[in-house]
């Protein structure tokens, strides 16, 4: 079972509970930057890790994203097709009583996002988390109900949230406070409605990025896309944007796909200061 990792932000403790972590040639997940990454000392072979964040406090227990899922139809994709993963064990490991998560917040509605939403059950998908809010993006989902290429994910992993009337969706077109802690940001790029959720607590920072970034060396290479970003001049705007923020603010940085602790500092480099620094914590 991977290690479980807490950090914390003011009152907050943040936890990691991991689904998989696989493997991607560096080349194909930067198909875009082949003679750049020659360049550097990023190895042959990349990690990248898909996982959830809890987030506790004294009053509060939210998951932010919930993975890909096991039992799932994926057409075949070996990342996704029905996995048997432990996630659901790890989170018990975790402390975590699903029963007890009050919201669940997803960036967006990619496969390696929402599955853990449902669970499979006596022959029906049911709400893994059933006395939480479910936030997403009404014009994301909007989209997936009109296109049926998305229809088995919609049908797995969003219909049964809506059908209980669980989904609270939104989408404002600039920084909105969900809560006390938590606040919305449009992030647009890797997907047309992509979010990153900032959490402010006792005056310390976090930024939750989804995909905004998918390795620790777009800290150093902001206008890296990678093999994932739908509309990249959008992304790199994004990234951008991500990074003077976490600068700004002193700011933790939740990655939803970097390996190791997934967990970093981003400073502005002391030679450039319109470059970035990453460190792992």
């Amino acid at each position: 079972m991977p290690e479980i990792n807490h950090y914390r932000v003011g009152e907050a403790e943040i936890t990691r509970v991991t689904e998989q972590v696989a493997r991607f040639p560096a080349s194909q997940l930067f198909p875009d930057h082949q003679d750049e990454l020659a360049a550097t000392d990023v190895p042959n072979t990349v990690a990248v890790s898909i996982h959830s964040w809890i987030v506790r406090t004294p009053q509060r227990l939210i998951v932010i994203d919930t993975a890909t899922g096991n039992h799932r139809d994926r057409g075949g994709n070996p990342l996704f097709h029905n996995l048997q993963t432990q996630y659901a064990e790890r989170l018990s490991a975790a402390g975590v009583d699903r029963l007890a998560v009050d919201t669940v917040l997803l960036t967006h509605l990619h496969t390696d996002h929402v599955g853990w939403n449902t669970y499979w059950n006596d022959g029906h998908w049911l709400p893994m988390f059933p006395n939480a809010r479910y936030v997403f993006s009404a014009s994301e989902l909007d989209r997936w109900q009109r296109d049926p290429a998305h229809a088995t994910i919609l049908g797995d992993s969003i219909q049964p949230i809506l059908d209980a009337g669980l989904a609270e969706t939104l989408d404002p077109p600039a920084e909105t406070a969900l809560d006390e802690l938590l606040t919305y940001y449009p992030s647009p790029g890797h997907s047309p409605d992509h979010a990153s959720i900032a959490l402010m607590s006792q005056g310390e920072y976090a930024l939750f990025g989804g995909d905004v970034m998918h390795h620790p060396i777009q800290t150093r290479y902001p206008h890296w896309n990678s093999t994932f970003c739908e509309d990249k001049p959008r992304a790199v705007t994004s990234r951008a944007w991500a990074l003077d923020w976490c600068a700004e603010h002193d700011a933790l940085y939740f990655s939803s796909h970097f390996a190791e602790s997934s967990v970093g500092r981003i400073t502005r480099s002391s030679v450039d200061p319109t470059r970035h620094d990453w460190r792992f914590v």
